[in-house]
C-alpha cells in the first residue's frame, strides 16, 4: 500500500451549503495561498452579476471573520488575513469541514449537562462576593474621607497641636 492511498480525498461540497458558505470555503482556500487576500479581486470566481459577486465575497469574508478564521486587515475591510484557526481549517478540510465538526461536549461552557445544584451554589457565592465588594468599597471610601479630614485639620490648625 502506497502512502498516496492513505491521504484523504478532497472533500466534496455538500448540496445543502449556502452560497455564503461556498464563498467562505473558496475565500479560505485562496487566503491560505495568498496573504493578505484582496476580497474584491476574488469576486470574479463567483457567478452572477458584478454586484452579486461582490456581495458574495463580502458575505463569505464576514462568515470567516465571525468564525475567527480570518481578520480584516486595514480600515476599509477589503482584505483578509487568516488566523491560526483559519490555517488549521484550510489544511483540514476547509470551512465546510469546520461546519460539520461536532461542538465540544463536557465542561466547555455550553450549558448542556450542567449540574443545577452546582449552578445554584455558584450564584450564591457570586451574590456573596458582590455584597462583600460593596462593603469593602464603602470602608475604603470612609478611610479616604477620614484621611482628607485629617490633612485638612493639619493644614488648618498648623503647628498649634504641639
Amino acid at each position: 500500500m502506497d502512502d498516496e492511498d492513505l491521504e484523504p480525498a478532497a472533500p466534496a461540497l455538500p448540496v445543502e451549503a449556502t452560497p455564503k458558505e461556498r464563498a467562505a470555503e473558496m475565500l479560505l482556500q485562496a487566503a491560505y495561498e495568498v496573504s493578505p487576500l484582496a476580497l474584491f479581486e476574488q469576486a470574479d470566481r463567483f457567478a452572477g452579476s458584478e454586484a452579486e459577486r461582490l456581495q458574495r465575497a463580502k458575505a463569505g469574508a464576514d462568515l470567516l471573520v465571525g468564525a475567527k478564521m480570518a481578520r480584516f486587515t486595514g480600515d476599509d475591510r477589503t482584505e483578509i488575513d487568516l488566523t491560526n484557526a483559519g490555517r488549521y481549517w484550510a489544511l483540514h478540510g476547509g470551512y465546510l469541514a469546520f461546519l460539520k465538526e461536532e461542538p465540544p461536549s463536557g465542561a466547555g461552557g455550553g450549558g448542556r449537562g450542567r449540574n443545577p445544584e452546582l449552578e445554584a451554589m455558584r450564584m450564591t457565592l457570586t451574590k456573596m462576593r458582590l455584597q462583600t465588594y460593596w462593603w469593602s468599597f464603602g470602608m475604603s471610601l470612609a478611610g479616604f474621607i477620614f484621611s482628607l479630614i485629617s490633612i485638612a485639620m493639619t493644614l488648618w490648625l498648623g503647628h498649634s497641636l504641639k
